[in-house]
């Protein structure tokens, strides 16, 4: 447990991949041991680490800490600066390099989600379908509720998934229903006018499961959230609360008072009830708004309840009552669906676009849920299977299995462990293969949108050139009532004032600090240490 006063400061931290290490774990995924470990590499070519790194890692901040760090020339290999890279180390969401090289291994980068939705029953003369109407869910991770114009999926860098967790996350302007719209109005398109069965979400492609504080599910909506907006009004007035998406699946209730300006915004969101959500607290009258989100308890039934919803804003009647569970137990045999019965099909943007959200925002339940489509991808449907399916991908490469520990795919598990040398040589791996700029250009880029936009400064001479996925473990230090900084990470590829290119893991882990705000000097750290990196080759 860490105490409320922790818990509260880093719920204030200004950075996306921050996690509170659970208190124990399952025994699922891969459990491997650790490899060797080795101090300063005695290979040959190898050189003193830069005394640019070195100072930094002298620093009072740094007294407790371990650094590992790895550099090495991406196209030849050859090791650069090698310091204690064989530890293992506490990744953080840098684990997610390993499940999305497996999902792009499988799915390829051109890959779309196919979310087809079929009638069960025939439509009669007045287009009233005398029987049920079935979306049959794939998987897909955004049902285009992210897609832009020229064919992206948008994110901002302060994602609304870590709104709970992180001040000024932000929603982007796509409508989030956009997918199931263009379903309903494919159904109106083939003449059903009204429904007299029931509207049922299939999504038996694989077994639901609750994980962290979300549920993997086949079946994703808004990645599963209701957004709360909460906007102040005059002084010790109720504040005004808006949700997206407005649907009658929760009802939500507000008792959120306007505080005077420079007051602290304090704001809980809880569920006193099925389909019950209630927004209390305090805002500043100088604050323009907050965002908080919550937690879509059953997918399935959520899904059911928008889809009616937008069937009805097609003019497509539904008599089946638009709440309530989703009736799974009048499901079909799931090989029953013929093309004939098909009503309409959705296509997702190409999976690239899913890796590259998953990546730059360091997306925790998409990442979990790769592991769980890996499992789909070869007819299998529980989480152990899809990490199999990870280690399985792994033992093609020739990264040596045994020194990877995972525990689950977004890296919140103390089961993941490996160290800074392995992640750079799966990054070598995948920069040879023929997806490799799928996999590259998914990374976040050192100064850009995305999880790294503050990691060097506008004027840094690698802003823009550097890429990497980061991760940052956070846990409460109980006995000094304090946080302590379990492990900070950058892996990714450095191009060099040379035009070289390089490839990096570089590790700082148990830093405690006085505050939460501290946790952005690691941070910057490691964007100065890449800096002179640079420079110097």
């Amino acid at each position: 447990m860490v105490s409320r006063k922790v818990r509260g400061a880093l719920a204030c931290l200004g950075v996306v991949a921050v996690c509170l290490l659970p208190g124990a774990s399952g025994q699922r995924g891969v459990v491997a041991a650790g490899g060797s470990d080795r101090a300063v590499a005695a290979q040959g070519g190898v050189e003193p680490l830069p005394p640019e790194v070195r100072a930094i890692m002298d620093q009072p901040l740094y007294r407790y800490a371990r650094w590992s760090i790895y550099v090495a020339d991406l196209a030849t290999g050859a090791p650069l600066y090698d310091y204690q890279s064989r530890e293992l180390v506490v990744p953080g969401s840098v684990t997610k390099l390993f499940p999305g090289a497996a999902a792009l291994d499988a799915f390829g980068p051109d890959y779309r989600f196919e979310t087809p939705v079929y009638r069960r029953g025939a439509v009669d003369g007045q287009g009233t379908l005398q029987g049920d109407l079935i979306l049959v869910a794939s998987g897909d991770l955004t049902m285009g509720g992210r897609n832009t114009p020229d064919g992206r999926i948008d994110y901002e860098s302060f994602d609304h998934t870590y709104a709970n967790v992180v001040p000024g996350a932000t929603l982007t302007p796509e409508n989030p229903l956009a997918g199931l719209d263009e379903l309903a109005g494919q159904v109106a398109a083939a003449g059903i006018r009204q429904v007299s069965g029931n509207v049922i979400v299939d999504a038996r492609l694989f077994e639901q499961m609750p994980k962290d504080d979300y549920v993997l599910s086949p079946i994703m909506i808004n990645d599963n959230v209701i957004d709360i907006t909460v906007r102040p009004a005059g002084e010790g007035e109720a504040a005004t609360v808006a949700t997206r998406p407005e649907t009658a699946a929760y009802q939500v209730q507000s008792a959120v008072e306007t505080m005077p300006a420079g007051r602290p915004l304090d704001l809980t969101v809880d569920s006193p009830g099925p389909g019950q959500i209630f927004v209390h607290g305090q805002i500043p009258a100088d604050t323009e708004q907050a965002l908080r989100t919550f937690q879509v308890t059953d997918p399935p039934a959520f899904a059911r309840t928008l889809l009616i919803e937008a069937l009805r804003r097609q003019g497509v009647l539904v008599d089946a009552a638009p709440t309530g569970p989703n009736p799974a137990t009048q499901l079909p045999p799931s090989d029953s669906y013929t093309p004939a019965d098909q009503v309409a099909l959705l296509h997702s943007l190409p999976f690239s676009q899913n890796l590259n959200l998953i990546f730059k925002v360091s997306m925790n339940e998409q990442a979990d849920t790769l592991v769980m489509l890996l499992a789909a991808r070869h007819g299998q449907t529980t989480f152990d299977d899809g990490m199999e399916q990870v280690l399985a991908f792994l033992r093609t490469t020739p990264l040596d299995t045994e020194a990877i520990s995972l525990g689950d795919g977004r890296g919140n598990d103390r089961a993941d462990l490996f160290s800074p040398y392995t992640v750079t040589q799966l990054l070598r791996y995948m920069a040879g293969r023929p997806d490799a700029s799928a996999y590259r250009d998914a990374l976040a880029v050192l100064g850009e949108k995305g999880t790294e936009i503050d990691t060097v400064a506008p004027s840094s001479p690698i802003r823009g050139k550097a890429s990497a996925k980061s991760g940052t473990t956070v846990a409460g230090d109980l006995l000094h009532q304090r946080p302590i900084i379990l492990g900070r990470g950058l892996a990714g590829y450095l191009p060099t004032s040379s035009g070289r290119e390089l490839v990096y893991s570089i590790y700082v882990q148990t830093v405690p600090i006085a505050d939460v705000t501290a946790v952005f000097t690691p941070i910057k750290d490691q964007g100065t240490m890449l800096e002179s990196i640079y420079a110097r080759n």
